[in-house]
């Protein structure tokens, strides 16, 4: 029996599972060819540039020795406040789904940066918010497990971005 053509198979399931028209041209497309691992970093350093833009006081977690902690129970500290931030792009429907909030993780509240072709969004909320469901309605990443959790947003209840400064002085006073 001949081998399969391997490159053919991959390049007809790659045509059949290509993102959403929408993703094709806009001025933040460059998210897309970003690793899922790394659509975090790219949000967390926007904040970052965002906030220093604005001259609002962010800091960091960190080690011992000074550089910053990639894994910790908070984000980003912003006026006294301990983020969990998450950063998510528009799906087909119109949705940003937010993953791994997690309950048990010593933060005050969550930050979620919604990513679509040309617009920014973000929401905030109380870690009590996002407890009692005042934030949304949160579903277990897990079959069976509580431990994290999945937030949905569409980007009618974020914020634009350019709402930012004013909403986040605000939250943070």
């Amino acid at each position: 029996m001949p081998s399969p053509d391997f490159r053919t198979l991959f390049l007809e399931a790659l045509v059949k599972n290509v993102d959403n028209p929408k993703w094709k041209e806009g001025d933040f497309v460059g998210i897309k060819t970003v690793s899922n691992t790394k659509v975090g970093s790219v949000g967390q350093d926007f904040i970052e540039g965002l906030c220093s833009a604005l001259s609002i006081q962010c800091n960091f977690p960190l080690r011992g020795d000074g550089t910053r902690k990639t894994q910790n129970s908070w984000d980003i500290e912003i006026n006294g406040i301990k983020f969990e931030l998450k950063t998510a792009t528009e799906d087909v429907s119109g949705s940003f789904q937010f993953n791994h909030l997690r309950y048990h993780r010593p933060y005050d509240a969550v930050l979620c940066l919604g990513v679509t072709p040309n617009e920014l969004y973000f929401g905030l909320w109380s870690k009590a918010d996002v407890a009692t469901g005042k934030a949304g309605s949160l579903v277990s990443m897990e079959k069976g497990a509580n431990a994290s959790y999945k937030l949905t947003k569409k980007s009618r209840d974020l914020f634009p971005i350019v709402e930012f400064e004013q909403r986040i002085k605000g939250f943070t006073v």
